[in-house]
């Protein structure tokens, strides 16, 4: 892949490409996708990739039909559960009228598993200890600049390093929230079964 992104490609097509990345490899990677300037297509099942990078989903919706939804992942959902809701006051329609174009089939639908994707999986896992590897480098750095209180070049650069670990750390917080109530929704679901 870095053979690939070294060549400046102004077309990504890619698979999948948070299955086989670390943590960090896959921070890399997101980063240089915010910056991209051509199209990128993916195809993935994570929710927080999907969220971060895209700004355009088409989904398979049965029957051969594919739909286009502006946003990301989150957008997608909230657009699917507002059509759920729609389709739900369409069944309640006099003489049992249906909507075009609809086929209806007896069976009921499957409600999709709640579970982790492989790298949420990873992630949940690991973040605690990435959590406290951040706040153990701010707090060495705070010392440091204590430290380095007289020399104006030392003390900029150090306060740079300060900053970005503070800003990755409040990253992770904003992910440990996420994946620690999708675990819990997890839980939750597994409980009510």
């Amino acid at each position: 892949m870095l053979r690939v992104l070294m060549e400046a490609p102004n077309v990504l097509l890619l698979d999948e490409p948070t299955n086989d990345l670390d943590i960090q490899t896959l921070t890399i990677l997101e980063d240089y996708l915010d910056t991209f300037e051509g199209i990128v297509v993916t195809v993935s099942h994570d929710r927080y990739f999907l969220d971060r990078i895209v700004n355009r989903i088409f989904a398979f919706d049965g029957g051969g039909v594919i739909r286009q939804y502006e946003g990301g992942f989150t957008d997608y959902k909230e657009a699917c559960e507002r059509n759920n809701a729609f389709d739900r006051k369409d069944e309640t329609l006099p003489n049992n009228q249906e909507k075009k174009n609809e086929v209806t089939t007896k069976s009921k639908p499957r409600e999709p598993k709640l579970k982790f994707s492989y790298h949420e999986q990873k992630e949940y896992e690991e973040i605690d200890d990435i959590i406290a590897g951040l706040e153990e480098r701010i707090e060495k750095l705070n010392v440091q600049i204590e430290e380095a209180a007289s020399d104006y070049s030392r003390l900029n650069e150090l306060m740079a390093k300060k900053e970005a670990y503070e800003k990755q750390l409040e990253e992770k917080m904003e992910r440990w929230v996420y994946l620690n109530d999708l675990a819990e929704q997890i839980e939750n679901a597994k409980k009510g079964k």
